[in-house]
């Protein structure tokens, strides 16, 4: 588990006492480790052709979160829990569009748009990281 700190991401045990102070938690790489988020990256990967690797956000009222910045990857943000209020720069021009995401929105948020996020109560939502790599051809699938 990683624990937000500003711009920085601090590696933490699940048993260290930094997990009570008030960080949003990051849960990184569910695609490897949860089954069916595994068959849903999968199934994203199918339809876009490019990797995809998922992570879960798990904030409070309050948590320190990354700050404005943009990605590296198209994110596809699906709110499992309580709501987010998001800030997003869609014209450079203009100040930030606010949107709140609550349980079952999905929120596409494409590569290199600035954003920042706030926690209003309790969140919990899943980042779908859509990367430029084409996706890995199953071995499985190539024998068929």
């Amino acid at each position: 588990m990683t624990l937000i700190d500003g711009p920085d991401f601090q590696r933490v045990s699940s048993n260290d006492a930094a997990v009570a102070l008030p960080r949003t938690h990051s849960y990184e790489n569910l695609h490897v480790h949860v089954d069916w988020i595994r068959r849903a990256s999968c199934s994203l990967e199918l339809a876009l052709g490019r990797r995809v690797a998922c992570a879960a956000y798990a904030s409070q009222a309050g948590d320190t979160s990354l700050g404005p910045h943009d990605d590296d990857w198209d994110g596809v943000i699906v709110q499992m829990e309580g709501a987010k209020q998001w800030h997003v720069w869609t014209d450079p021009h203009k100040g930030p569009k606010e949107i709140v995401t609550r349980l079952g929105d999905v929120l596409v948020l494409r590569r290199g748009v600035p954003h920042d996020v706030t926690t209003p109560g309790r969140s919990l939502h899943l980042a779908f990281a859509v990367t430029n790599q084409p996706r890995a051809v199953d071995p499985m699938l190539a024998r068929m």
